[in-house]
């Protein structure tokens, strides 16, 4: 079971052991071959952000009106649509830049603030404010098990990389919670115009390796797990569980899973 730590496969076929390329490995120049890949989700996988967007929000209007009522409850239901996330079959290249990105985001934001009643006189700082807020690297909870296991996997040779369906200040977030040091590559679908699990965001995050030469790491089952598989990519389903503290995989048994399949 994908829960309990076997890597996962095509639908409806036997589930079989990983097939890494063994560490010993060499380039034509001798040198360690660092094609190896792993891709990892971000957000629910390597970290979260409590409540997310409709709690962002929240956050926003609490430092904005003293004694603020709103929560993200009734916040909530006006975002269940409309994210780029939400159409990943449909490509947005032209929204390549941060500000792009957002100035498209805006609407369903504004939307979400007028039906809870924010006042035209607060919504453009407000606006504002949750682009600045959702950002803040302090504000998202790093699971404690992430740094010790991509310490090792980079140890072992790997090249670790993200790939998250997020927004365009990703690598800033990554950065800001210490991780800078252990991740080669951040792609974030918002600057690369592909969500997960289009095929497109697969193909960039895996660039000049082979689909068989990497692994997907992550808490989706259709976004992280089937999307890579679909390409080609072996897939590890961590933290499925509404308490991701208490999934029965982590990061650090997946790592281990690499790592002790490969010395086979």
């Amino acid at each position: 079971m994908e829960g309990c730590g076997t890597v996962t496969s095509a639908p409806g076929a036997r589930e079989t052991k990983l097939q890494c390329l063994p560490m010993s490995k060499l380039t034509k120049s001798g040198t360690l071959n660092w094609m190896r890949k792993a891709i990892f989700d971000f957000d629910g996988t390597l970290a979260q952000r409590p409540g997310r967007w409709s709690q962002c929000m929240v956050e926003v209007l609490d430092e904005l009106i003293p004694g603020n009522v709103v929560t993200s409850d009734d916040i909530r239901p006006f975002l269940r649509d409309g994210f780029p996330w939400h159409a990943p079959d449909v490509e947005h290249l032209h929204l390549s830049t941060p500000d792009l990105w957002w100035d498209n985001l805006t609407p369903l934001l504004r939307n979400a603030y007028e039906q809870v009643g924010v006042t035209s006189e607060l919504m453009n700082l407000a606006l504002t404010e949750v682009r600045r807020t959702y950002c803040d690297p302090s504000r998202f909870d790093l699971f404690p098990d992430v740094v010790d296991a991509l310490s090792e996997l980079r140890g072992a040779g790997w090249r670790v990389t993200i790939l998250s369906n997020h927004v365009p200040e990703l690598r800033g977030i990554v950065n800001g919670l210490g991780l800078g040091d252990l991740i080669d590559e951040v792609f974030s679908s918002a600057l690369i115009g592909y969500e997960k699990p289009h095929p497109c965001a697969f193909k960039i995050a895996i660039g000049h390796s082979n689909p068989d030469e990497c692994l997907m790491i992550g808490d989706d089952r259709a976004a992280d797990v089937l999307g890579a598989e679909q390409f080609g990519i072996r897939a590890i389903l961590v933290r499925e569980s509404s308490e991701p503290q208490r999934s029965p995989i982590d990061v650090r048994d997946a790592v281990e899973l690499i790592l002790s399949e490969e010395r086979l």
